[in-house]
Parts: structure tokens; C-alpha cells; sequence
């Protein structure tokens, strides 16, 4: 099945068409076809311990056309020339490895820089509004019944079990702002009113509002005194 023995002489002949100036050797002739490997013919696995031949015209290499030899050109360096472009290659990867390890060094140095940027201003918000918060004051006496005008500061959310006894609904925690002083109301009412179009409105933040509410609670969560209301109704 092989034809190895048939392409032998044609693979043996090689003209030598040059020698340049650092002795290297430049060839042409004919080689053992690379993609049959000098067979001739093509396999395509193995069954029962035998080469299985492709099914495709007897199983004849398409590239060497079933001579089992292909023509090509080739070089011959000599080994004094071979040292020398190893050294080049080795030369070579050490300077892209080095570049490769000096851009990964300053990646990690941009992000660490980045990293510790970032912790310094969380860490001066979180200074700024501790120094915020401590600033704060309790507004009016437990259980007063106050009028009062303040500034809306945003609304947080929450489920709840229903006070109907079924499903669930909404808390919303209110903040306002007197000064420096925080106001709390939780209540199961969004903030907001009508316009004179008839339609609901919800507050901006920092839009000023005017309330009347009990006084319920004196409370302080995370260094910062909050005065709890109640029964709040917007006037």
C-alpha cells in the first residue's frame, strides 16, 4: 500500500542553489509531501489495527497528487551561524518578556495608585459626614406637637407584612433636614401632591416643605441624632 519505496530517488535529489556570506546553504528539490508524510496516499484512522485509506478517490494524497514527494526550498545553517541566531531568538524573548513584565508592573502600579486614591476619598467622605453628623441636634421634646418647615431630603423603602394581616406593603422612611438637625417620619404614605392638574407629584430633593407632626422619638443611628415623627400631615 505504501508507495515510499517509489519516491525514494525523487526525495534523495536536492540542487544546491547557493551558499551565502555566514555559510548557509540554500536548497530546492523534492521532499516527502507533508501532508501524506511520503505515502502517496491519505489514511484517515485506524480499524482493526489497519490503516483506513480515505474514501475519496482510493484514498490519493491531494497534495502530492500520489507521488508521495512535494517540491520545496530549504536552508542549512552551519552550526557556528545556528549558535548565533539562537542568541538572537533567546535575545529577542528575554526583551519581550522583560517589556511584558515592566507593563504588568505598571498596570499594578496605576491600580494600586487607583486603589488607594479611592480609599482616601471614602475615607474623607466618611470623615465629612461624621463631621456632619455630630454636628446634629434632637429637634423639640418627646410628645410635642410641632409646626414646622423643613427641607426634603430623600425617601428609602421597605416590605413590610400588611397591616391588614395579608400580602405586603410598602414602609417608606422619610428625611428632612432643619439645618443641621435630621427629622425622620415612617409612614406606609409615598411623599408628594397634587398639582392643578390633578396629578401626583412627588418631592425633589431639597424642595422645602411645611409639616405638622408629633414629636415621637429621640434616637441616634450611626453618630448621628435623629428626632422621630409621627402623625405628620403636609400643609
Amino acid at each position: 500500500m505504501s508507495r515510499r519505496s517509489d519516491s525514494q530517488k525523487e526525495v534523495e535529489m536536492a540542487n544546491l542553489i547557493k551558499i551565502d556570506r555566514n555559510g548557509t546553504k540554500y536548497y530546492e528539490g523534492n521532499v516527502p509531501c507533508s501532508r501524506c508524510g511520503g505515502e502517496g496516499l491519505y489514511f484517515i484512522g485506524i480499524c482493526n489495527g489497519q490503516p483506513v485509506l480515505s474514501p475519496v478517490d482510493n484514498g490519493i494524497c491531494f497534495k502530492c497528487g500520489g507521488s508521495g514527494v512535494e517540491h520545496s526550498k530549504w536552508k542549512e545553517y552551519t552550526p557556528e551561524y545556528e549558535a548565533k541566531l539562537e542568541a538572537r531568538r533567546k535575545a529577542r524573548l528575554e526583551k519581550k518578556l522583560a517589556e511584558q513584565q515592566a507593563e504588568f508592573e505598571a498596570r499594578q502600579k496605576e491600580e494600586e495608585t487607583k486603589r488607594l486614591e479611592e480609599e482616601r476619598r471614602i475615607a474623607e467622605e466618611n470623615e465629612r459626614l461624621l463631621s456632619e453628623k455630630a454636628k446634629s441636634h434632637y429637634v423639640g421634646t418627646i410628645g410635642d406637637r410641632v409646626d414646622i418647615r423643613a427641607r426634603y431630603v430623600k425617601t428609602a423603602w421597605f416590605e413590610v407584612d400588611s397591616f391588614r394581616g395579608w400580602g405586603t406593603e410598602r414602609m417608606y422612611i422619610h428625611t428632612f433636614k432643619i439645618g443641621d438637625d435630621t427629622l425622620i417620619w415612617k409612614t406606609t404614605s409615598s411623599l408628594g401632591k397634587w398639582n392643578d392638574k390633578d396629578e401626583w407629584e412627588s418631592y425633589e430633593e431639597g424642595a422645602q416643605v411645611h409639616l405638622k407632626a408629633t414629636i415621637k422619638d429621640h434616637s441616634e443611628y450611626d453618630g448621628e441624632k435623629q428626632t422621630i415623627l409621627t402623625r405628620c400631615k403636609l400643609m
